[in-house]
Order: structure tokens, then sequence, then C-alpha cells
């Protein structure tokens, strides 16, 4: 594997740039100063701090003509997706596609690459298809074949065969940020949810079943996550490895419920088996007046909080837990507090006027 000192300059392509992963990178390489991030994406941030470039990768045409001025990558990150809605089942031969076209532009192009990532996630263990044995390590044999995670890696590792290049995977779990931009966004749907029902007189019921209530569940906090791709993309005991990323403290939503109860100051609900999806339904009224009385910023509850991906977070009847020991081992040692990193969302969302 060719290797950089840490001097030299890089020069780093980020693909699905406007995401909640791929600007939590771009963002992090620009603290670093050495790393040369460019963006990819169908509709680029026009206040993106580093060059993109507008391209729609399900077009093989279009990434060979917008791409061919791209000269010499040593990094590649990929963490696009085909557009879907929270939950729903991705498009496995799109999504391999769109791969496939961005590594047919840059490759012949990029005498000096080093290093391609690959972000994926737990549903490369079928988490969302059948209980399997927990924690979930990285060389247990792929648990769903409709994901396009398998074939994703599959083709990176067929091309690689005989280049210079290595590459990683990266495999978070409900991955979670502090944005006001994002409308899939676990900490925003709990902390919208709470905040209506208090308005309401409720208690914090819980929207799930009892046993979604007491499976221990895990997630991914989204700077650690860009800390994680740098650190394969540079180490060279990573080469051509996966790695789970997620904080690192399983915990219940029986667990969680009374902190965020205590938070909002209500009391504590039990399961109701309902959804968000169907409480946010009727509550625009309820949310306007709120509005009003609390002066947050002007929303449209519909659509700032991705009701649906919540139910999906929420829906799973079994442990959904990843060992970290893999990453610890070969050096990443970082770990999040899941319950500080809730309430210092649910801070950061008042403090932004989204919720009261």
């Amino acid at each position: 594997m060719t290797t950089t000192t840490p001097s030299a300059r890089r020069k780093t392509l980020i693909a699905g740039a406007t995401g909640q992963i791929g600007s939590s990178v771009g963002m992090h390489l620009m603290g670093l100063g050495d790393w040369g991030p460019i963006g990819l994406a169908r509709t680029p941030d026009p206040k993106a701090p580093y060059p993109m470039i507008a391209v729609d990768l399900t077009d093989a045409f279009d990434c060979q003509n917008k791409l061919a001025q791209l000269q010499d990558i040593t990094h590649f990150l990929y963490a696009a997706r085909f557009d879907h809605f929270g939950g729903e089942l991705e498009s496995k031969d799109t999504n391999v596609t769109m791969l496939r076209n961005l590594l047919d532009a840059i490759e012949p192009l990029s005498k000096n690459l080093q290093h391609l990532h690959l972000v994926h996630g737990t549903k490369y263990y079928g988490h969302t298809v059948q209980e399997r044995r927990t924690p979930y390590r990285e060389d247990d044999t792929c648990g769903n074949f409709k994901s396009f995670y398998f074939e994703q890696q599959q083709l990176v590792q067929q091309r690689q065969f005989g280049q210079n290049w290595s590459w990683s995977i990266s495999r978070p779990h409900a991955f979670c940020n502090y944005r006001t931009d994002e409308a899939r966004n676990m900490l925003l749907v709990l902390g919208l949810y709470a905040s209506i029902l208090r308005e309401l007189g409720e208690p914090l019921h819980f929207p799930g079943t009892p046993r979604s209530f007491e499976v221990k569940t895990q997630f991914s906090w989204l700077p650690t996550l860009a800390r994680s791709a740098v650190w394969m993309m540079t180490e060279p005991q990573c080469a051509n490895q996966a790695y789970n990323i997620v904080n690192g403290d399983p915990l219940s939503w029986s667990e969680l419920w009374p902190l965020f109860a205590q938070y909002f100051k209500m009391a504590v609900g039990q399961p109701n088996s309902s959804s968000f999806a169907r409480f946010a339904t009727d509550k625009d009224a309820v949310w306007q007046s709120m509005i009003k009385k609390y002066d947050l910023k002007k929303t449209d509850l519909q659509t700032l909080a991705q009701w649906p991906y919540g139910d999906y977070v929420l829906s799973l009847q079994w442990d959904v837990v990843s060992d970290m020991s893999k990453a610890q081992r070969d050096g990443f040692t970082e770990t999040i507090n899941t319950p500080k990193m809730f309430l210092g969302g649910f801070d950061y969302f008042r403090e932004h006027k989204m919720i009261p």
C-alpha cells in the first residue's frame, strides 16, 4: 500500500458531500488542513467551504464528463446513497451502479490513489431481517443480501486486485449529529415528540412495542465517525478491513426514556404500540400554536422531521449491538456517552429555537 507523510498534500474526493455523513467528514477534513476535499453531489451546497461538483452518479456519461477535470485523487470517501426515505429498502442495483460509474471515471485519472473508504452500516449484518447473535463482529457473514453493502464491497475488492490502493469500510448504526437542516435526525424527532406531548399535558409515551422498549440498541455520533474514517484512510493496518463504529454503550429505550422524561419535566410513559408517524399526522395546529407561544422558528411539522425514520429506529424487536473491540485493538479508542449525546442534542435544538 502506498502511504504519504503527514506533510504530503492530499486530494480527497467525497461522494455524497451534502449528506449528513459526507458533510461531517468534509468539515473535519477542512479542519485538518491538508486533505484538499472536493465534494460530489447531485445538488452541491453553494455555501460549502471547499469545491463541489454537480454530478449524477447514476449516469455513467455524466460521471465521465463532469469528472474528467479531476487528476491525482489520493483518497476517496464514498458516502453517497440513491434517494430513499428513512426506513425504506434502498435500491441495490442503483447503488452498486453509482459506485461503479464513479470508479470508472476517476480510477484512470488517479495514478496516486491510496485509499477508498466506504461508509456502510449494520444492515450488512441483516439487523432489519432477522435476529442473530450479538454483538455483531466484522467477520460475521452478511445477513442481508438485498442490501447493497455486500455487492459494493465485492466490487471494491475486485477492482483493487493488483492495484496500489487499499480500501476500508465503516459500519455505523443510527447516526446522530447536531444540525438544524436534516430531517432524518433521531434527536430532533424525539425532541419534537416530547415537546408536543408535554404541551398536551401527556406523559412521555413510548411509541413502540413493549419488546422494542426493552431490547438493546446503539447509535453512532457523526463527528466520531468522521474521525474514524480519517483513521482508517491513514492507518496501514486498516487496509482492506471493515470496522464497526458505534458509541460503545448499547442501551435500551427503557433506560433512556426516564432521562428524556426528566429533561422535559414529564411523567415517564409506557409503550403504547403507536408510532411517531401516526402521532404527527394531526398535530399541525398544536405545533403552529407552539411556534407562536414560544417564539420558535417557523417550520412545517410534517417536513421538519422525518417521522417514519423514527419509527424505523424504534421498530426492532431484538438486540442490535456491534462489537467495537477490533477498532479499539487497532488503535481507534474513542467512545461517546449516548445519554449525554441525546441531552446535548435537546439543548442544541432549544438554543436554535427548534423546540421549546
